[in-house]
């Protein structure tokens, strides 16, 4: 098990993923290309604004996944969301990244790794001591999240990627129940044209 800080700032975004959408008020659309097969998202109503998405991925073995999942400060080479990583002086990973819609938001993390049973996990929750804010930033209320990869015994994998979020600020809860979804959409279609790409 490791442990890093990372520091998040939210700029803007862009276009969404598609895949289909399971939960509270949740419509289903037909996956794109990128996107891959059995795509689910789930949307859970509550204080915690929380959306899980799982794929499954017949085509891809779990391996692939994994190789670009255990190096965060390379994300922003394969997630068009993170501008750029880097690692400052005392170990901390500090990422820049785009989540629109919600802009301008910065909270540092604690990272988790772990290989449970057959899975891999990275995780991360807001850390009790925060980095300054840069000037015209709010600090994120919550910020909790992962990535799972599991094999699925004929070569392929699942991926589940989940996320916790409170934006902080003025923003609506019904913007942030619609937003968190669209972003974990965004994420899967990423990782699946990173790793085809190789």
């Amino acid at each position: 098990l490791s442990l890093v800080a990372i520091t998040l700032l939210a700029l803007g975004g862009a276009a969404p993923a598609r895949c289909q959408q399971a939960g509270p008020g949740a419509g289903a659309e037909p996956e794109d290309e990128n996107g891959g097969r059995h795509c689910t998202i789930e949307v859970r109503e509550g204080e915690d604004m929380s959306g899980i998405g799982v794929c499954r991925w017949p085509d891809i073995p779990p391996e692939a996944v994994v190789g670009i999942l255990r190096d965060p400060s390379g994300w922003h080479r394969y997630f068009g969301s993170i501008v750029h990583g880097t690692v400052t002086e005392d170990g901390r990973l500090v990422q820049v990244f785009t989540a629109r819609p919600f802009a301008r938001r910065q909270v540092t993390v604690e990272l988790t790794t772990s290989d449970v049973g057959e899975a891999y996990r990275v995780g991360w929750r807001k850390a009790t001591v925060q980095e300054p804010l840069a000037e015209g930033f709010v600090e994120i209320v919550r910020f909790e999240g992962w990535w799972e990869v599991a094999p699925d015994h004929n070569g392929g994998c699942v991926v589940t990627h989940g996320a916790h979020f409170d934006p902080g600020g003025d923003i609506p809860d019904a913007v942030v129940r619609h937003g968190t979804p669209v972003q974990i959409r965004r994420l899967l279609r990423q990782l699946r044209r990173a790793v085809k790409k190789g």
